[in-house]
């Protein structure tokens, strides 16, 4: 799994976790939150597959694999202020 992320793949995780669902109309795909949508590229949802971010479902969804949100929830523990280092 690539880690780093660009800036535009990054904000497409965040919408992931904090609640958007991903549809496609058409063509197109869609994060979308209640009232709210935010157009994505298929190209950027397919680098995010190839870097282990996302994995696509045989239903056809996207979702964070498994192995990225352990990742993150890694990278949050070591950057948490209240632990402390010695």
């Amino acid at each position: 799994m690539k880690l780093k992320l660009t800036p535009t793949q990054n904000l497409c995780v965040g919408y992931l976790e904090s609640g958007f669902k991903l549809i496609q109309m058409g063509e197109q795909f869609y994060f979308i939150k209640g009232e709210r949508r935010q157009k994505v590229l298929p190209k950027t949802l397919d680098a995010l597959v190839n870097r282990g971010a996302l994995d696509y479902t045989e239903q056809g969804d996207y979702m964070l694999s498994d192995e990225f949100i352990e990742h993150r929830k890694r990278m949050r523990e070591m950057n948490d202020p209240k632990q402390t280092r010695h």
